[in-house]
C-alpha cells in the first residue's frame, strides 16, 4: 500500500469519526440536531479493506478481525457497565449480548443500552463472517446495484419493523451495499490507471463541505427528497462517501506522511467506541468547553486503550494465530 493511499483512507476514517462524534456532541452540548451517517464512512472503508487488500479466508480471517475488534470493545463495555451505574444484577445479560456482538439481542433497547454506536458492530461482523465464507472475487457495479434494490425491497416489504428494529443490526439485507461500494470503488481505482489530479482534491473538499451542511439539514432533506424515510437519506450519504473516497485516493495533496493523520486514523476505532463516556461526567457542561473536554478525553482513552491493551494484544495474538493456521494448511 502507497503512502498516499494509507493517507487516503486514513483521512476518511477521521473523517468518519469526527461526524459521528459531531452528531452526538451536537446535541448533548449545543442542543441542535446534527446527523450526517459517519457510521456508513466506515462501512464504505471496511468494504474496501476486505474486498481489495484481504487474502485470506475461512476461520483465519474471522479470528483477525476478532483480535482487532474485540479487546477495545470488551474494554469499553466494561467502562460503560462502570460509569453508567448500571445494577450488577443487569450485568450478566448485558455482558452476554454484547459478547456476541449484540447479535443475539432482543431488541433495540438492549442494543442502545450501554454505548449507541455499538449498534454497528453485528453490521460489521456479519459482513466479515460472510467475507470469511465467500471465496476471493472481483466486486462488480452490478452487485452494488443488486444490494441497493435488496435493501430497497426489505424497506417496501417492512422489514426493519421486524423485533423492534432489530434486523438492521445485520449487514444483510440493509448495509450489505455500503460494503460492497466500498469494494468495487476500491477495485476500479486500483486495477486501472491510477491518475492523481488537483482536481480531486478540490472535489474532495467539497464533498466534504456538501456532508456536513447534509448533517446540519438531515430532517429537510429527509422529508423533501426521501420521502421522509430516514434510511433512504443514510443511502444517499453513503453514496457520497463512495464518491468522497474515489475522490480522496486520487488526490495528490496525500503522498507525504502526515504524523497527526496516521495517529488519528491508528486510534480512529477508539474513539467511535469511548467518546461517549465524558458525556456521562460532564453533562452540565455546554457549549465549546463541553467538547473540548470531551473530546480530549475521548482522545486519550483511545489513545490509552491502543497503546496499552489493544496493540500487545495484536502482537502477541497474529504471530500465534498465523503460526496455527499455517501449521493447519499443511495438515
Amino acid at each position: 500500500m502507497t503512502r498516499s493511499l494509507f493517507n487516503a483512507l486514513n483521512v476518511l476514517k477521521v473523517f468518519g469519526a469526527a461526524l459521528v462524534v459531531a452528531s452526538h456532541y451536537a446535541g448533548q452540548y449545543f442542543g441542535i440536531s446534527f446527523y450526517s451517517y459517519g457510521t456508513g464512512c466506515f462501512f464504505v472503508v471496511t468494504g474496501y479493506y476486505a474486498l481489495n487488500w484481504e487474502r485470506s479466508r475461512g476461520t483465519y480471517y474471522v479470528m483477525k478481525r476478532l483480535v482487532r475488534l474485540y479487546p477495545a470493545f470488551l474494554l469499553a463495555v466494561l467502562a460503560y457497565l462502570i460509569t453508567q451505574g448500571i445494577d450488577f444484577s443487569e450485568w450478566p445479560r448485558l455482558i452476554g449480548h454484547h459478547l456476541t456482538f449484540l447479535l443475539t439481542t432482543p431488541d433495540r433497547a438492549t442494543a442502545f443500552a450501554l454505548n449507541p454506536p455499538f449498534w454497528s458492530l453485528p453490521v460489521f461482523f456479519t459482513f466479515f463472517v460472510l467475507i470469511a465464507l465467500l471465496p476471493r472475487f472481483i466486486p462488480k457495479g452490478w452487485q452494488v446495484l443488486l444490494m441497493i434494490f435488496l435493501a430497497g425491497g426489505a424497506l417496501y416489504l417492512e422489514l426493519p419493523q421486524w423485533r423492534e428494529g432489530y434486523i438492521e443490526l445485520w449487514a444483510f439485507p440493509l448495509h450489505l451495499y455500503a460494503f460492497w461500494l466500498g469494494g468495487w470503488l476500491g477495485h476500479r481505482a486500483h486495477h486501472q490507471p491510477r491518475k492523481q489530479h488537483v482536481g480531486h482534491s478540490w472535489v474532495a473538499g467539497v464533498l466534504t463541505v456538501v456532508i456536513v451542511v447534509c448533517g446540519f439539514f438531515h430532517p429537510e432533506l429527509t422529508n423533501m427528497l426521501f420521502w421522509g424515510e430516514s434510511f433512504l437519506y443514510r443511502g444517499g450519504m453513503v453514496l457520497l462517501y463512495g464518491a468522497l473516497l474515489w475522490a480522496v485516493i486520487h488526490s495528490p495533496w496525500l503522498v507525504h506522511e502526515i504524523p497527526v493523520l496516521t495517529f488519528l486514523g491508528t486510534i480512529s476505532f477508539g474513539i467511535y467506541l469511548f467518546h461517549n463516556l465524558p458525556v456521562y461526567w460532564f453533562s452540565s457542561v455546554a457549549g465549546g468547553l463541553g467538547v473540548l473536554i470531551s473530546l480530549g478525553i475521548s482522545l486519550l482513552l483511545a489513545w490509552l486503550s491502543w497503546h496499552f491493551f489493544e496493540q500487545p494484544l495484536q502482537k502477541w495474538c497474529k504471530p500465534r494465530l498465523a503460526k496455527l493456521y499455517a501449521s493447519k494448511e499443511k495438515t
